[in-house]
């Protein structure tokens, strides 16, 4: 057997295992028993056979310490996901914070997960704090800290998916009239694109082409606390688009930007041309949806809005993908499945329609191209 075992009757665990590790220094553990010794060095052994091996002391370092340091790789992101990912790291240090990486158990990150849970934290928040602390196991996995991560296989708690509402075109009209004049086409705008908070307030003049009746995605407003809102890139890579505008958007452009021309470039500011923030926005918005639809309805809701008219259309869910600027069609479908259901009626009356040619001659030839 690769590596040894050493009787030292004088010690107190008097069993000693040892090997040399890959990195060239020895390692070892001591025992009270020798089977323990063999069954330990026989583990380790195998480990470096696997190439799975890894060097016990990079999982000395303490959890909220390696938490930080992958944070501060991850400034390819936006400064929103940044912050949501340091508020994560605060919600855990003060439970598991001085616990180094590999004595963290499975059962510890139960333990924190119910105690977040008892701290009053909601379903979503808990679930995306453990999914940080799940990212940073992962992270320490692959930068051959630790051997596994003890977080395979925890249940993380389903949040309960707000509610979405869905206006008709009259109520977005009484919604655009009870805000201020020069936020009304924000509404239209949002109810017939589809864009997010962030893309409708970082929307530039030169994304919008009145004549090619076209809207680019290139930019979207980024808050975080604390900051200035500055603008960025958009949620993902397929956020970047380019969707063709119906009439009563280019309308609503058209009027808006003669009635406030912009000091700069962004189509919706303040009076005093700073960018439109989240928060004093929103207290905008909920006074003219009292005024006007009634509550609940949030600002995301133009874009869920959007989206079930188009569902109502007939149009494809790889066409709503692609103007709601989803990563990909399981999101759409995911998200706005529920709205899906009974539009399989229409393909189901063609085809009987088809079969109809056949049973019942009399009422017309085969479709073109279709041999039966």
């Amino acid at each position: 057997m690769r590596g040894s075992i050493h009787h030292r009757p004088d010690r107190p665990a008097p069993w000693r295992a040892r090997y040399r590790g890959p990195d060239g220094r020895g390692h070892s553990r001591s025992f009270d028993r020798k089977t323990d010794a063999e069954r330990w060095l026989r583990a380790e052994l195998a480990k470096l056979d696997r190439g799975q091996w890894v060097d016990p002391e990079q999982g000395h370092i303490e959890w909220a310490e390696y938490s930080q340091q992958v944070i501060a790789e991850r400034l390819h992101l936006s400064a929103r996901t940044i912050e949501t990912d340091r508020l994560c790291h605060d919600r855990v240090a003060q439970w598991i914070g001085d616990v180094p990486l590999s004595r963290i158990t499975h059962e510890q990150l139960r333990r924190l997960m119910a105690s977040l849970t008892a701290a009053g934290y909601a379903a979503e928040t808990v679930g995306r704090t453990m999914r940080w602390v799940k990212l940073t196991l992962n992270q320490a996995v692959r930068d051959r800290r630790i051997p596994s991560s003890p977080g395979d296989g925890l249940r993380l708690p389903r949040p309960r998916r707000a509610e979405m509402r869905t206006l008709t075109a009259t109520q977005v009209d009484q919604l655009a009239t009870a805000l201020p004049v020069r936020y009304r086409s924000l509404a239209i705008v949002g109810a017939y694109t589809g864009l997010r908070w962030g893309e409708l307030a970082g929307l530039q003049v030169t994304d919008v082409d009145t004549e090619r009746h076209r809207l680019s995605v290139r930019l979207s407003l980024i808050e975080a606390s604390g900051e200035l809102p500055v603008l960025g890139s958009p949620k993902s890579a397929a956020s970047e688009r380019t969707i063709t505008l119906p009439k009563i958007v280019i309308d609503e452009f058209e009027r808006h930007l003669t009635t406030f021309p912009p000091s700069g470039q962004t189509v919706w500011t303040t009076e005093a041309g700073e960018f439109l923030r989240r928060g004093s926005f929103g207290r905008i918005w909920r006074k003219a949806v009292t005024q006007s639809v009634g509550a609940p309805c949030r600002i995301h809701d133009l874009r869920h809005t959007h989206a079930a008219w188009l569902i109502a259309a007939g149009e494809h869910p790889e066409s709503i993908q692609t103007r709601l600027g989803h990563s990909s069609i399981q999101v759409t479908i995911d998200r706005y499945g529920h709205l899906m259901e009974g539009l399989d009626h229409q393909p189901a009356t063609r085809l009987d329609a088809i079969a109809a040619t056949v049973r019942n001659p009399g009422l017309g030839r085969d479709p073109p191209g279709i041999s039966l």
